[in-house]
């Protein structure tokens, strides 16, 4: 339920960007807001799934903002689905894991726990590396 309410409520913030705050970032973007539309644009999916994996913005601000630059919803919305997945699953199994390993009975529990996390770990630094090695490429174009 959570990761099915997470999912709908950024649909619900990245079309609320797309209205008068776009129009705001064309105005007053600059050449800066210019060349993160042109990447967002370019790369909605993996920009929608990196962030959600980083510290940044509050999630409203972060879903708005892909809406103000015009990034593909359905990339968007597919980067969002599973970049938040991973979180929502560690927070929904952290809570039983904890109650176990306190009882004594954990000791597999808190291992898988541990895997998944260094599982996830790795996918981020993974698609980090993917976007820097993406970005390096379209510049020296």
């Amino acid at each position: 339920y959570s990761w099915a309410a997470t999912v709908a409520s950024a649909g619900v913030t990245y079309w609320l960007g797309r209205g008068p705050t776009a129009r705001l970032v064309d105005r007053f973007g600059g050449r800066t807001m210019g060349r993160l539309k042109g990447f967002v644009g370019k790369n909605a999916f993996y920009a929608s799934f990196m962030i959600r994996n980083v510290p940044s913005a509050p999630f409203i601000v972060v879903n708005m903002a892909f809406g103000a630059t015009r990034a593909s919803f359905p990339a968007f919305l597919a980067g969002c689905a599973l970049g938040v997945l991973p979180k929502t699953a560690l927070v929904a199994f952290f809570g039983g894991a904890v109650v176990a390993a306190v009882s004594g009975d954990g000791v597999w529990t808190s291992l898988i726990l541990a895997g998944v996390a260094a599982v996830w770990l790795a996918a981020m630094l993974g698609v980090r590396e993917l976007v820097r090695r993406r970005e390096r490429a379209s510049g020296a174009d």
